[in-house]
């Protein structure tokens, strides 16, 4: 046994497949992508793997590339697509939000019942109900109004800088997701 084995999700077939593609530590595995093992392991076996593997690959990504990451988060089937693609706001649940999973399930399970709608008096998170509810699309990357006065809600234990940025990042993820490429693609065709 490797010291691959410490990685949780870490079993005796997943451990067999990294060292044929050349990672035999925790190390090597450091800044590595889980769509890229994905692939590499598909080519390894020959067939497309059940997408369950890419689930799995993505929490070993988290754990070997955070500092300290979250027990709760390292599960295999916190990182499923639904989990790490945008939510309307353009965070990842299981990249960015520090309450999931613990105390949140993702804003798609939860249909924008957030937790600081008490702090706020609103009924919903007015950005996923301006996407979701109204205009029924999956983020707010198909929208030409983005950022709205929706998106102006400001987390006041946070530094401005660290706000920019925040927001700056969901931006460019929303900008990059297939929904918005899909979209600009249908834009560009009329």
């Amino acid at each position: 046994m490797s010291g691959l084995r410490k990685i949780p999700n870490i079993g005796e077939r997943t451990e067999r497949d990294l060292i044929a593609m050349g990672y035999t530590s925790i190390e090597s595995l450091k800044g590595k992508r889980a769509e890229e093992l994905y692939a590499e392991e598909c080519a390894l076996r020959g067939y497309t793997l059940d997408r369950c593997q890419l689930y799995l690959l993505r929490a070993v990504e988290y754990f070997v590339n955070t500092e300290k990451p979250d027990p709760k988060k390292c599960k295999w089937w916190h990182w499923k697509d639904e989990f790490v693609q945008p939510a309307p706001c353009g965070t990842s649940c299981a990249q960015d939000c520090s309450f999931y999973p613990a105390s949140c399930q993702g804003c798609r399970a939860i249909k924008g019942l957030v937790y600081w709608l008490p702090y706020t008096g609103d009924k919903c998170c007015p950005i996923y109900d301006c996407c979701v509810n109204q205009k029924g699309s999956e983020h707010c990357g198909t929208c030409t109004k983005i950022p709205c006065e929706h998106w102006q809600l400001r987390d006041p234990t946070l530094p401005d800088d660290l706000i920019e940025q925040n927001l700056a990042m969901r931006l460019e993820r929303l900008k990059t997701s297939p929904a918005s490429e899909n979209t600009e693609k249908e834009e560009e065709s009329k």
